[in-house]
This record gives structure tokens, sequence and C-alpha cells, in this order.
């Protein structure tokens, strides 16, 4: 439940939709969308009660193109670490989509 817990929070804490966690719960731990609706509760609850948590000002910022980057790598090194080249390729297409956001392109 620990795991799961922490995975929510992770998302609350970014002001992701409460249904998008559901379904990424549902989904990466193989429960119902009842128990990651639970699993939301109660990272809802560790939050309120932690003072770890974003303040307000952390909370409300807008996704910048250097944490999404760091986001994708991240996930990049994840894929190539289990061999999944499938993703791999996804994400170095998500990086480019997100360099393209910024005006880079690059020549070909």
């Amino acid at each position: 439940m620990g795991q799961r817990v922490s995975f929510a929070c992770a998302f609350l804490e970014r002001n992701v939709r409460v249904a998008s966690i559901a379904t990424m719960l549902a989904t990466k731990f193989q429960i119902s969308r009842s128990t990651a609706y639970e699993v939301i509760t109660k990272a809802q609850q560790e939050i309120d009660i932690s003072d770890h948590g974003p303040s307000a000002d952390e909370s409300f910022q807008p996704v910048d193109q250097a944490s999404l980057m760091a986001q994708l790598a991240h996930l990049t090194d994840v894929a190539a670490a289990d061999n999944n080249f499938q993703a791999v390729s996804q994400m170095v297409k998500a990086m480019d989509q997100v360099n393209r956001w910024s005006g880079y392109r690059l020549s070909s």
C-alpha cells in the first residue's frame, strides 16, 4: 500500500486530475478503480497532515520545459533499463515534441 500511496502523492502534489491518477494507479498496480480512489484518499490525507508537502506557491506553478524534459529523461532511463526499446522510442519522440514547443528543431 505504501508504494501506491507514494505514487498517488507525487501526482496529487502536481495537481494532476484525480481521475487520471486513478487510471494510472489501476493500470500500474493492477487494482480496481474503487481501490485506486481509496489509495488517492489516503494519499491526500497524508499530504494534509504532513508538513513536507509543497507550499501553495509550488502547487500552482505551470510545468516548465526543463522539468518536463527531466521527467522524460528519467522515463527513458527506466525504459532502457527494462530493455523496452519501444518505450525509449516514444520518449525520444516526446522529448522532440517538447523541444518543438519551445521553437527548437533538429536540422535534417
